[in-house]
């Protein structure tokens, strides 16, 4: 008979009571053996967490690459004209385990600098980022490098401004001729913009001034045309004066009260008519003329007189003539500079009586 088993019947014996003795172990004090684990498994997290060497890798989505340089670039004389309407991206970036939840794309400075650039035409920019020692490295980004096309960057001074005055005021006041600051303006932008542009012109609407006597001022939009009224919009083109970035222009305009006053006719008919023939009328078209000024000043004009007569001498029909009217002192305004003075001249009515 074999003795094979018993031979190995010892050590068995002996695992038996090793397996015992770790499970009564366990069972005894099993509240502070708990507690023990959990403080080792607190301080091992603590020394993982401050182990800069160790680091995890994050996705960051939608991500801005901001455009930098642009400035420099303009004062190479150059600026960007296309390509830099950038689709958001996404990045990878290795982050030290401390950081790593308040890590954001922000921390790594994804950007492209334009100051680079320093010739025009199509160029290809590599996108930057940011290493620190806090934040970590980005590893991947799905867009290495942005294609841009660059011009000149030119400027043009002494444009002209150009006014467009439409609409009128309420009845009572007049205003006079308005007057746009500035006059002309500096132009820069892409050379093959700003050598299009052959004026500024502004639309100015007199219906919108509320009609109060005195000098009115207006803030207009203003449009930047061709010489084919072909109208150049573009944030590229800056129009500036005396170094101040215009976005509208300053309408000046005088607003006076008004009165209506009738033309004197009173001595305009001169000399006899022939014999047998009489002034029947005397008549002016029109009649009534609108004076502006101050109130003050128009307040006492109460007629408007003629320069100048007609002479009827012989005459045997109707005479119409064109007479300037006298401007009153204090008028800043005239309706009209002349009217139209008609004599009418009949045949003269036979004497009441005669014989019998």
């Amino acid at each position: 008979m074999s003795d094979k088993p018993q031979k190995h019947e010892p050590q068995k014996r002996a695992l038996r009571e090793v397996a015992r003795s770790a499970l009564s172990f366990i069972k005894s004090n099993w509240k502070l053996k708990l507690v023990s684990l959990a403080v080792a498994l607190i301080i091992w997290g603590g020394l993982i967490s401050e182990d800069a060497t160790l680091t995890r890798e994050k996705t960051f989505t939608d991500v801005q690459v901001a455009i930098t340089g642009t400035e420099t670039l303009q004062r190479n004389g150059l600026v960007i004209t296309s390509g830099l309407d950038l689709a958001p991206i996404r990045i990878k970036a290795e982050v030290p385990q401390r950081v790593y939840d308040g890590a954001a794309a922000t921390n790594y400075s994804v950007r492209v600098d334009a100051g680079r650039i320093s010739a025009p035409g199509e160029q290809k920019l590599p996108i930057l980022t940011s290493a620190s020692n806090i934040y970590g490295t980005v590893t991947w980004m799905s867009e290495e490098a942005i294609t841009v096309y660059v011009e000149e960057y030119v400027t043009r001074r002494r444009v002209p401004v150009s006014l467009e005055t439409f609409g009128s005021l309420r009845d009572g006041f007049y205003a006079a001729p308005p007057s746009v600051d500035p006059g002309n303006v500096v132009i820069s932008g892409p050379r093959s913009l700003v050598e299009r542009v052959a004026q500024v012109t502004a639309a100015y609407n007199q219906q919108s001034v509320d009609g109060e006597a005195g000098v009115v001022y207006s803030a207009v939009p203003f449009r930047l045309v061709t010489r084919d009224g072909e109208e150049i919009s573009s944030d590229l083109v800056s129009v500036t004066s005396e170094n101040v970035l215009l976005d509208t222009l300053l309408v000046e305009q005088r607003v006076y009260p008004t009165k209506s006053v009738p033309v004197n006719l009173t001595g305009v008919v001169r000399g006899e008519t022939a014999e047998g023939f009489a002034v029947a009328a005397v008549t002016a078209d029109p009649a009534y003329l609108v004076v502006a000024g101050e109130q003050a000043d128009i307040d006492g004009i109460r007629m408007l007189n003629l320069l100048s007569d007609i002479d009827v001498s012989d005459r045997r029909d109707t005479v119409i003539r064109a007479l300037r009217v006298d401007k009153p002192n204090g008028v800043i305004h005239l309706s009209d500079n002349a009217v139209y003075v008609s004599v009418e001249i009949e045949p003269a009515p036979p004497l009441s009586g005669g014989n019998p």
